[in-house]
């Protein structure tokens, strides 16, 4: 791997009848696809592209998505980029299809990403920090055209139409190696950049995560010696990211996570409704990095499991090759469980060239610890 963390791929990958009605349910509008996983062509390119973070594709998305790509500089440095991502998902109707109709796909490159700055180096791990939003609304339509009347979203994607503005408070994080060592960065709503209070100047530090919950920092770092998870737990509960991000005062109260260790490095932690994603080529894998989910327990994580354990047949995540820096993509109802996509990252074969992004769906059983 090109210091660990050149990847990307984008592609949706999704599960069978059974398992999709024990997800979903008769939930109008449900994204319904096969078992499998493809590459989205359009977004991905012969060199690296990978870290994308995006929203979650309800029926018709129209989403945001920023991703680190070394296309620009043909396989150099890297630099974030924006792009554009839309899935169109025919829903059954109540007749119920003996198979899904196939859902169009489609993504593009729009270019650098404005609120990560272009900096000498590499410049990687875009991640959003926000406020959850406050208000709930009405989702989608029903295979008539009209407003469905049963679901309320609690949680939707950055909409494309915001070029990945925040909400005030909000601040893109990010990592880069400008100033000699890999330390993580933020930008608030000016467009301010400042350094993250837990960098450790001796060491590496990259990829950061929020779990909202329980209002927790997590990153991970090399500052023992090889890759490790660790945390910030933010007691005031503040949201507001941008005034206390780069407050210094706060790196004493940084701790590892010592249920997450493993042999070798771990690295790129993603929190999603009570579930520790992330990679680490730790023993027993299926070759190089590997994705592993952790489902929280307490105050502290579950044994981590590796996630092609609990895939359907025919949903190859991970593989010999490299699977890195997973994402979850997130539609919540009041209504309904939640429908979980992960966006990762692999260089395995058949992509168009080094790292590739990935897309498929979670089943329930993702990250419980049994």
């Amino acid at each position: 791997m090109r210091a660990f963390l050149a990847l990307a791929l984008l592609a949706p990958a999704c599960l069978g009848a059974c398992l999709t009605d024990a997800l979903y349910g008769h939930l109008p509008n449900a994204v319904r696809m096969e078992p499998g996983v493809h590459a989205l062509q359009g977004m991905n390119g012969p060199y690296d592209d990978f870290n994308a973070v995006a929203g979650p594709p309800p029926l018709a998305m129209d989403a945001f998505i920023a991703f680190a790509s070394n296309d620009a500089s043909r396989g150099g440095h890297f630099s974030v980029d924006a792009g554009r991502i839309s899935v169109i998902q025919n829903p059954f109707r109540e007749g119920r299809q003996e198979r899904p109709p196939a859902p169009v796909i489609t993504a593009r490159r729009t270019g650098p990403f404005a609120f990560v700055p272009a900096l000498p180096g590499n410049v990687r791990g875009p991640s959003p920090l926000a406020a959850p939003p406050a208000e709930a609304r009405p989702y989608g339509t029903d295979h008539d055209g009209k407003p469905t009347r049963t679901l309320t979203l609690l949680r939707e994607p950055l909409a494309w139409s915001g070029g990945g503005t925040l909400p005030a408070g909000g601040a893109w994080m990010f990592d880069s190696d400008h100033e000699g060592r890999r330390n993580l960065y933020f930008t608030d709503a000016s467009g301010r950049m400042r350094s993250f209070f837990g960098n450790e100047p001796e060491a590496d530090d990259a990829y950061a995560t929020y779990d909202y919950e329980r209002h927790e920092l997590y990153f991970c770092s090399n500052r023992s010696g090889r890759y490790r998870i660790y945390r910030y737990r933010n007691t005031g509960r503040s949201l507001d990211f941008a005034a206390w991000l780069g407050d210094a005062g706060l790196a004493p109260r940084i701790e590892p996570v010592p249920e997450l260790d493993g042999p070798g490095q771990t690295m790129a932690p993603f929190v999603c409704e009570g579930v520790m994603f992330f990679a680490s080529d730790r023993p027993g894998g299926r070759g190089g990095f590997d994705l592993y989910a952790s489902r929280r327990i307490g105050s502290g994580w579950g044994a981590p499991r590796n996630l092609q354990d609990v895939l359907p047949v025919g949903v190859e995540v991970n593989t010999a090759g490299n699977e890195f820096r997973p994402s979850v993509l997130l539609l919540g109802f009041r209504e309904k469980p939640e429908l979980r996509l992960l966006l990762f990252s692999s260089d395995r074969p058949g992509g168009q060239g080094g790292y590739d992004l990935y897309l498929t769906a979670l089943p329930a059983s993702a990250g419980a610890d049994q």
